[in-house]
């Protein structure tokens, strides 16, 4: 593995935006879905061991949560409870179970995510290899979370930060489209605001559900 190389592509991707580098990227002969897949698995390593050390600088000790539901006045059995969770180690024991679940399941995300951009640039008459998308995507994706992992340990700032890395990532998508699948700029727009507006959609759709749910319990 060229990590020099990849690190090199990283930084090329994230500070150079434009035409011009996705298309000498996506030419490269490593461009492939091997080495998508690569990258990807290794920035979610990298991300799922700032988020455990991240979890255990910023969780209130054991003995601040017991603090909190002690004011709370729980019944003596769920304080019990509550009590073991916290001094036998079943929260770090958590965290290290959901970062490994994250390294299993982030490739099989981007798998689909990928799968769909791809789908949705064909109908809309895009040329290209689905291959090479995944390698401008990972080379896209990658960075920006670890980049996004680091930011996790700057509290408040940190969170801003991360939504306008957010809205640059669908820059550099865009450029990516365009280019992979040789769309025009409505068009490569069209492929990133469908799935984006299709998410947006189904939260208001679940917080809507939500609601309606909470009022009829009320009443």
């Amino acid at each position: 593995m060229d990590f020099a190389g990849m690190i090199q592509t990283w930084i090329a991707v994230l500070t150079k935006p434009g035409e011009e580098i996705f298309e000498q990227e996506q030419n490269s002969p490593r461009a492939s879905l091997s080495t998508a897949l690569i990258w990807v698995v290794i920035a979610a390593v990298v991300t799922a061991v700032l988020g455990f050390v991240q979890s255990l600088l910023f969780t209130p000790s054991p003995q601040q949560m017991m603090d909190l539901f002690d004011q709370m006045n729980l019944p003596s059995e769920s304080t019990a409870m509550v009590e073991q969770m916290f001094t036998g180690g079943m929260l770090a024991g958590l965290s290290g179970v959901g970062a490994f679940l994250g390294i299993i399941l982030t490739p099989i995300f981007f798998l689909i995510g990928t799968g769909i951009i791809h789908l949705l640039a064909n109908m809309l008459r895009g040329q290209g290899d689905f291959g090479r998308f995944a390698y401008l995507s990972a080379a896209i994706q990658s960075p920006i979370s670890i980049v996004t992992a680091f930011l996790g340990f700057i509290p408040v700032v940190g969170g801003c930060v991360v939504f306008l890395v957010s809205i640059y990532s669908l820059v550099l998508y865009y450029f990516a489209i365009k280019v992979s699948y040789r769309l025009t700029s409505g068009r490569a727009i069209a492929v990133i605001l469908i799935p984006v507006l299709a998410v947006i959609l189904l939260a208001i759709c679940i917080a809507v559900a939500v609601a309606a749910l909470t009022i009829s319990v009320s009443q």
